[in-house]
Protein backbone atom coordinates (compact mmCIF):
# COMPACT_ATOMS: atom_id res chain seq x y z
CA UNK A 1 0.00 0.00 0.00
CA UNK A 2 1.36 3.42 -0.79
CA UNK A 3 -0.22 6.94 0.07
CA UNK A 4 0.34 9.26 -2.51
CA UNK A 5 -1.28 13.10 -3.74
CA UNK A 6 -4.54 12.66 -5.44
CA UNK A 7 -4.33 13.52 -9.00
CA UNK A 8 -7.19 14.71 -11.48
CA UNK A 9 -7.31 11.27 -12.93
CA UNK A 10 -8.90 9.60 -9.51
CA UNK A 11 -11.88 11.68 -9.71
CA UNK A 12 -14.15 8.84 -11.03
CA UNK A 13 -12.68 5.89 -8.46
CA UNK A 14 -12.50 8.23 -5.59
CA UNK A 15 -16.15 8.72 -6.25
CA UNK A 16 -17.41 5.29 -6.69
CA UNK A 17 -15.21 4.35 -3.77
CA UNK A 18 -17.17 7.35 -1.65
CA UNK A 19 -20.73 6.63 -2.45
CA UNK A 20 -19.71 2.78 -1.30
CA UNK A 21 -18.06 3.68 1.80
CA UNK A 22 -20.35 5.87 2.99
CA UNK A 23 -23.31 3.71 2.40
CA UNK A 24 -21.59 1.15 4.77
CA UNK A 25 -20.83 3.64 7.49
CA UNK A 26 -24.48 5.30 7.76
CA UNK A 27 -26.08 1.84 6.78
CA UNK A 28 -28.51 1.38 9.95
CA UNK A 29 -27.84 4.89 10.99
CA UNK A 30 -29.91 6.60 7.92
CA UNK A 31 -32.92 5.42 6.36
CA UNK A 32 -32.39 3.52 2.65
CA UNK A 33 -33.95 5.95 0.79
CA UNK A 34 -31.74 8.31 1.61
CA UNK A 35 -28.58 6.58 1.43
CA UNK A 36 -29.73 5.61 -1.98
CA UNK A 37 -30.60 9.21 -2.71
CA UNK A 38 -27.42 10.12 -4.84
CA UNK A 39 -25.99 8.18 -7.65
CA UNK A 40 -22.55 8.14 -9.27
CA UNK A 41 -22.99 11.50 -11.36
CA UNK A 42 -23.35 12.87 -8.06
CA UNK A 43 -20.52 12.43 -6.36
CA UNK A 44 -17.95 12.40 -9.31
CA UNK A 45 -19.92 16.14 -9.42
CA UNK A 46 -18.94 16.79 -6.03
CA UNK A 47 -15.07 15.36 -6.69
CA UNK A 48 -14.79 17.58 -9.52
CA UNK A 49 -15.39 20.44 -7.29
CA UNK A 50 -13.23 19.72 -4.62
CA UNK A 51 -10.35 18.88 -6.51
CA UNK A 52 -10.33 22.76 -7.51
CA UNK A 53 -10.00 23.93 -3.69
CA UNK A 54 -6.52 24.45 -3.52
CA UNK A 55 -6.85 25.30 0.22
CA UNK A 56 -8.02 21.32 0.92
CA UNK A 57 -5.02 18.49 0.73
CA UNK A 58 -6.33 15.34 -0.34
CA UNK A 59 -4.35 12.01 -0.52
CA UNK A 60 -4.91 8.51 -1.53
CA UNK A 61 -4.40 5.29 -0.62
CA UNK A 62 -3.26 2.64 -3.20
CA UNK A 63 -2.89 -0.71 -3.52
CA UNK A 64 -1.85 -2.87 -6.66
CA UNK A 65 -2.95 0.54 -8.40
CA UNK A 66 -6.31 0.48 -6.85
CA UNK A 67 -7.96 3.15 -4.93
CA UNK A 68 -8.84 1.91 -1.36
CA UNK A 69 -9.16 4.79 0.74
CA UNK A 70 -8.85 8.91 1.13
CA UNK A 71 -8.22 11.75 3.53
CA UNK A 72 -9.48 15.11 3.01
CA UNK A 73 -7.66 17.85 5.30
CA UNK A 74 -7.21 21.51 5.79
CA UNK A 75 -7.87 24.77 7.58
CA UNK A 76 -10.53 24.46 9.76
CA UNK A 77 -13.92 25.26 7.91
CA UNK A 78 -16.67 23.42 10.34
CA UNK A 79 -16.07 25.20 13.81
CA UNK A 80 -17.49 23.71 16.99
CA UNK A 81 -20.07 25.77 18.60
CA UNK A 82 -18.37 26.98 21.45
CA UNK A 83 -15.01 28.15 18.88
CA UNK A 84 -15.89 31.45 17.31
CA UNK A 85 -12.60 32.07 15.37
CA UNK A 86 -11.91 35.30 17.00
CA UNK A 87 -9.05 33.40 18.50
CA UNK A 88 -9.65 30.32 17.01
CA UNK A 89 -8.90 26.96 19.40
CA UNK A 90 -8.42 24.75 16.47
CA UNK A 91 -6.33 25.23 13.65
CA UNK A 92 -7.00 22.43 10.85
CA UNK A 93 -9.92 19.82 10.18
CA UNK A 94 -9.78 16.28 8.58
CA UNK A 95 -12.91 16.63 5.80
CA UNK A 96 -13.18 13.07 5.33
CA UNK A 97 -11.93 9.90 5.94
CA UNK A 98 -12.82 7.03 3.84
CA UNK A 99 -11.95 3.09 3.34
CA UNK A 100 -12.82 0.72 1.02
CA UNK A 101 -15.18 -1.97 3.34
CA UNK A 102 -13.04 -4.76 2.13
CA UNK A 103 -10.16 -2.54 3.71
CA UNK A 104 -11.40 -1.92 6.99
CA UNK A 105 -9.08 -2.79 10.02
CA UNK A 106 -6.30 -3.53 7.96
CA UNK A 107 -4.39 -0.18 9.16
CA UNK A 108 -5.30 2.08 6.54
CA UNK A 109 -7.36 4.51 8.00
CA UNK A 110 -4.69 5.15 10.81
CA UNK A 111 -1.85 5.43 7.68
CA UNK A 112 -4.06 8.14 5.93
CA UNK A 113 -5.37 9.93 9.40
CA UNK A 114 -1.51 10.05 10.55
CA UNK A 115 -0.51 11.37 7.45
CA UNK A 116 -3.25 13.82 7.45
CA UNK A 117 -1.78 15.24 10.87
CA UNK A 118 1.52 15.15 9.29
CA UNK A 119 0.41 17.48 6.34
CA UNK A 120 -1.51 19.64 9.00
CA UNK A 121 1.92 20.03 10.92
CA UNK A 122 4.12 21.14 7.95
CA UNK A 123 1.35 24.23 7.17
CA UNK A 124 1.69 25.37 11.03
CA UNK A 125 -1.41 23.98 12.22
CA UNK A 126 -1.06 21.50 14.62
CA UNK A 127 -4.77 21.36 15.99
CA UNK A 128 -7.91 19.93 14.39
CA UNK A 129 -10.84 18.66 14.58
CA UNK A 130 -12.83 16.22 12.76
CA UNK A 131 -16.83 15.32 12.53
CA UNK A 132 -18.24 11.93 12.30
CA UNK A 133 -21.61 10.81 13.44
CA UNK A 134 -22.48 9.77 17.01
CA UNK A 135 -23.87 6.59 16.01
CA UNK A 136 -21.14 5.35 13.95
CA UNK A 137 -19.75 3.59 16.45
CA UNK A 138 -16.81 1.78 14.47
CA UNK A 139 -15.63 5.78 13.67
CA UNK A 140 -16.02 6.67 16.99
CA UNK A 141 -14.16 4.25 18.41
CA UNK A 142 -11.44 4.53 15.95
CA UNK A 143 -10.91 8.39 16.46
CA UNK A 144 -11.30 7.73 20.18
CA UNK A 145 -8.25 5.46 20.15
CA UNK A 146 -5.72 7.94 18.91
CA UNK A 147 -3.94 9.94 22.23
CA UNK A 148 -5.20 13.39 22.93
CA UNK A 149 -8.27 12.81 21.24
CA UNK A 150 -11.73 14.73 22.84
CA UNK A 151 -15.59 14.85 21.93
CA UNK A 152 -15.69 18.54 21.87
CA UNK A 153 -19.37 19.19 20.32
CA UNK A 154 -21.94 18.09 18.50
CA UNK A 155 -24.49 18.90 16.20
CA UNK A 156 -27.99 17.84 14.32
CA UNK A 157 -27.62 17.65 10.44
CA UNK A 158 -29.99 16.72 8.06
CA UNK A 159 -29.11 13.24 5.87
CA UNK A 160 -31.69 13.23 3.46
CA UNK A 161 -35.82 13.60 3.15
CA UNK A 162 -36.62 11.51 6.20
CA UNK A 163 -33.26 11.59 7.95
CA UNK A 164 -31.20 13.38 10.48
CA UNK A 165 -28.61 12.90 12.72
CA UNK A 166 -26.28 13.82 15.50
CA UNK A 167 -22.52 14.62 14.58
CA UNK A 168 -20.38 13.77 17.20
CA UNK A 169 -16.82 16.76 17.19
CA UNK A 170 -13.51 15.45 18.40
CA UNK A 171 -10.68 17.38 18.75
CA UNK A 172 -7.01 17.07 19.37
CA UNK A 173 -5.36 20.10 21.03
CA UNK A 174 -1.44 19.00 19.85
CA UNK A 175 -1.93 16.62 17.04
CA UNK A 176 2.57 16.58 16.93
CA UNK A 177 2.53 13.25 19.05
CA UNK A 178 0.94 11.43 16.91
CA UNK A 179 3.37 12.03 14.15
CA UNK A 180 5.79 9.83 15.76
CA UNK A 181 3.68 7.11 16.69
Amino acid sequence: MIIRDFQNGDITACAALHKLSRRESEKGIIFDEDLDRYDDDHFVQNWTEWEKYKETTILIAEDNDKIIGFVMFGKVKTRPPFDKGIVPKFGGEVYALYVHPDYFRKGIGKSLFLKACEGLSTQNINSMILWTLKKNKRACAFYGSFDGAERVGKKKVEMGKRSWAEESCFAWKDIRPLINT
